[in-house]
């Protein structure tokens, strides 16, 4: 996701926020030290109000961030790469690398992000009564019970993408055997959800509510874009079944030296083929990508010294498959990766290159039966 900051890193997993973030924060800190707090604190100095509102408005993004790393503890649990975990304006996501393959691990990995939240809510209620907080303090608790009770209760809505969705797809899907036809009802429904919120949101904008009303009607239509994204992810999730890497992958690669300069890679190689990226070779092996946008990050006066191999991406699991790969496999990680391209390697070999293009390219232009019958009749020729 463009436009975030790493602030760490917990169990190798990038924390970011988003620049969104920032705003919402300040939203949320202006709206309790000069609304939520006066009201339930009357006749404190102006300087505890904001205290307590900037107080409060991070402790309700650490539960947010609490919430999404009990998804990826989980997700991990299960194999399951976790590329990042991202705070923006309308809270956060876990962006894991690839879905769940079973719908056991699907509910187990929803259903706790909403049973994090709530424990936080009961474990500051439980606090509260036991430690006996001076006025201030309990205010910013209650606060944080109440916002913990209502993300975990709106999280467990039954629709994409939100946890609730998750977990009525697990539920169709384990009970119907058909992880498809699950995704598209629970993407069907994440959008009657979706709709319902922004309505609402709606009729509290003209029935005087203005705030409410628009974070409501926002939160709608984000809801609605991302159960189409959700959507269209199973589109295409049904569209590649069956197919693998070697039906849609590129098998002429041309390919760079880790010695060759930066300034011969930009001025001969790049100028020369007009693609985006090249596969890193030394010594015979493939040890990572290196692509055109990597030549802003570094001065043009470093180019005639720097070789690429300290330049490119090193060579990992999210930057290569194999040609019998799953082709949807292959594409999540496309997607994921941040440079849009895989090396094809077999027996540690170099034999194809694959990008969101080629997936693309292969989607606009077959069904699955075409590509099979082609890539079929490709083998025999070659043979």
């Amino acid at each position: 996701m463009s436009g975030t900051v790493t602030l760490c890193r917990i169990r190798g997993i990038p924390v970011r926020v988003h620049m969104s973030w920032l705003v919402v924060f300040g939203l949320i800190a202006w709206s309790l030290a000069t609304g939520y707090f006066p009201l339930r604190l009357p006749n404190l100095p102006l300087l505890t109000y904001w205290a307590n509102g900037l107080l409060a408005a991070l402790l309700l993004f650490v539960s947010v961030f609490l919430h999404e790393l009990s998804h990826s503890i989980v997700a991990l649990r299960y194999g399951i790469p976790v590329s990042a975990i991202t705070l923006h304006i309308f809270g956060g996501v876990s962006e894991l690398t690839r879905e769940p393959d079973r719908p056991g691990a699907e509910w187990n990995m929803a259903i706790v992000g909403p049973l994090t939240s709530l424990a936080i809510a009961g474990a500051l209620a439980l606090l509260q009564r036991l430690a006996g907080f001076p006025e201030p303090a309990a205010a910013v608790t209650r606060y944080l019970i109440m916002t913990n009770t209502l993300v975990g209760v709106f999280n467990l809505l039954p629709g994409l993408p939100l946890d609730g969705g998750r977990l009525l797809r697990a539920f169709l899907w384990r009970v119907t055997g058909d992880q498809h036809r699950a995704t598209r009802i629970a993407a069907q429904v994440g959008g009657g959800v979706a709709i319902f919120m922004a309505m609402v949101g709606i009729f509290q904008i003209f029935g005087g509510n203005f705030v409410g009303g628009l974070w409501l009607l926002l939160i709608g239509l984000f809801l609605q874009q991302a159960s189409e994204g959700s959507s269209r992810q199973q589109q295409i999730r049904e569209a590649l079944s069956g197919l693998t890497v070697r039906d849609a992958m590129t098998r002429t690669v041309v390919h760079v030296p880790g010695d060759l300069s930066v300034i011969r890679l930009a001025d001969e190689v790049f100028w020369r083929h007009h693609v985006s990226s090249f596969p890193v070779v030394d010594h015979g092996r493939v040890v990572g990508l290196v692509a055109v946008d990597q030549l802003k990050r570094i001065p043009r006066a470093r180019w005639v010294e720097m070789p690429v191999r300290e330049l490119m991406h090193p060579l990992s699991a999210t930057l290569q498959a194999a040609p019998g790969d799953a082709l949807w496999a292959a594409f999540e990680n496309l997607v994921a990766n941040g440079v849009g391209r895989l090396v094809v390697l077999e027996g540690g070999q170099l034999v194809g290159y694959l990008s969101i293009k080629d997936v693309s390219h292969l989607l606009a232009v077959s069904t699955p039966e075409t590509v099979r019958q082609r890539a079929a009749g490709a083998g025999s020729n070659e043979s």
